[in-house]
């Protein structure tokens, strides 16, 4: 795993921690999120194991519980010196998907990025190239290549942070709760709640590897935020401390979108919506407006939603093929042009060439992993009738 080695051995994904630098809320969405992975993040009830893991590391009750197991141990007798068996003893089964029900969540968290990472490689764009493009490979083919914009494609993209800002204070409630990863306004689409743990553990955890697979391509471009290039830009929130091209944003949000897309095609969970196509369009066009807030926000250009997204679609079906929901990726190459973004427009494909995104017509094979195809068939199971 070339490039993203083991990220700081995953931060001991000690919960992904802080992570480090990626911790804080930058553009990481919140990696906060992931803190402690104490269940994938914060994400309701993924976090922590509930009240026992909490109310065991209190003082009063772990005072109490010393008291009463010494005070009863006495009734269990002597344990098994190794001389004499005592019971019988089962081993865990092992494999790779074996025990994960067992397992904590941010353990989970920590094996399923470990999994999914391992597969990433990237080519290191030429700074001495007249148009640096940074490549990113999985399994050994190039599947995203990003084109470093000139000074002057930034510059002509100012026009557009300038009629964005005057949408500032009707979408402030939206911006100001979609710091971090913005899960809740997916889920609240499909209606999960408590009762789906296994779906949040899924769209987290494609938020977390796609963060993560961002940065690498944001540190590599180096590109500068628009504030630096607009005095008149002022953003309404803090500048993330990491470049703007492309967005983590619109990449986070359209993995997830690609993510519910091909859940909502599933068997098992189709019959659970009415009108499951009905939902996919709002769940398309609320990815739309996730990313575009980051440009009403003045911390990202419209070129920058591009290339977020076209990443992001790209990692989405990395994780549906893990999951052996789809078999291929198509990659991608952009080389940014001077437009706005519209999601009517990327999906389009005659329209995205003409702004500078080309998807190949050949594809890339992506294998199944038992870690996922297990985390999927979990997830399902949650939207069943009976």
């Amino acid at each position: 795993m070339a490039g993203m080695g083991g990220l700081g051995g995953l931060g001991g994904l000690g919960g992904l921690g802080g992570l480090g630098g990626l911790g804080g809320l930058g553009g990481l969405g919140g990696l906060g999120g992931l803190g402690g992975l104490g269940g994938l993040g914060g994400l309701g009830g993924l976090g922590g194991a509930g009240g026992l893991a909490a109310a065991g590391n209190d003082p009063g009750v772990v005072t109490g519980v010393l008291v009463a197991t010494q005070s009863i141990a006495h009734v269990a007798g002597p344990d098994d010196d190794g001389a004499q068996p005592r019971g019988s003893f089962t081993p865990l089964a092992m494999g790779p998907e074996k025990n994960l029900e067992k397992w904590e969540q941010w353990v989970r968290g920590s094996l399923y990025l470990t999994e999914a990472l391992r597969a990433f490689d990237w080519i290191v764009p030429d700074r001495d190239a007249e148009h640096p493009a940074f490549v990113l490979k999985h399994d050994g083919e190039a599947v995203y290549t990003l084109v470093r914009p000139s000074i002057d494609v930034f510059r002509q993209q100012l026009e557009f942070m300038r009629t964005y800002a005057e949408q500032r204070a009707d979408r402030a409630p939206e911006i100001l709760t979609q710091i971090g990863y913005p899960t809740a306004y997916f889920t609240g689409l499909l209606g999960l709640g408590a009762a789906y743990q296994k779906t949040f553990e899924l769209i987290t955890v494609t938020q977390v590897l796609t963060s993560h697979v961002a940065m690498v391509v944001k540190h590599h471009l180096a590109c500068r935020r628009p504030d630096k290039l607009g005095a008149s830009v002022m953003p309404m929130i803090v500048t993330p401390g990491h470049g703007t091209f492309p967005s983590a944003h619109s990449a986070e949000a359209f993995a997830v979108r690609t993510l519910l897309r091909g859940l909502l095609e599933d068997p098992a969970v189709k019959p659970h919506f009415p009108e499951p196509k009905r939902v996919a369009d709002l769940v398309s066009k609320q990815a739309e407006r996730i990313a575009v807030n980051r440009t009403v926000a003045g911390v990202h250009f419209p070129i920058d939603t591009w290339a977020g997204a076209a990443l992001g679609e790209l990692v989405g079906g990395v994780v549906l093929g893990l999951a052996g929901r789809q078999a291929t990726v198509r990659p991608r190459h952009y080389d940014a042009r001077h437009a706005d973004f519209f999601a009517r427009f990327f999906d389009d494909e005659p329209a995205a060439e003409d702004r500078g995104l080309t998807r190949d017509q050949g594809t890339h094979a992506v294998a199944s992993s038992p870690l996922f195809t297990w985390l999927w068939s979990q997830a399902t199971a949650e939207f069943a009738l009976g």
